[in-house]
């Protein structure tokens, strides 16, 4: 293959169509961004990717991620959230009171 082709044939085609000028990269950046900022686990992304191990994606990705802690809030809340908001006191946990809030 000549070694320009795909470049050549890419920056053909947006200015064709009138586009922004992006590397083909960014297209593999955004679709991974995406998702991450949106919940999906970051070891689906990983293996969707293509990475030989989740370390790359981590490293990459890692702070586009939702952490535990949020993404639990989110699920609870999701779950729970109208019993909560629904003016009954939420039920005794024994032990709730050592757990820090």
């Amino acid at each position: 293959m000549h070694p320009g082709l795909f470049h050549n044939s890419w920056d053909r085609t947006l200015k064709h169509l009138d586009l922004p000028d992006h590397h083909p990269h960014a297209l593999r950046h955004k679709w991974a961004t995406v998702p991450l900022s949106n919940g999906v686990p970051i070891h689906e992304v990983s293996r969707w990717m293509g990475h030989s191990s989740i370390k790359i994606t981590v490293d990459r990705y890692g702070h586009l991620a939702l952490d535990g802690s949020e993404r639990c809030r989110q699920v609870i809340e999701a779950t729970f959230g109208v019993h909560m908001l629904s003016g009954f006191p939420a039920p005794r946990v024994p032990g709730a009171e050592l757990v820090p809030a």
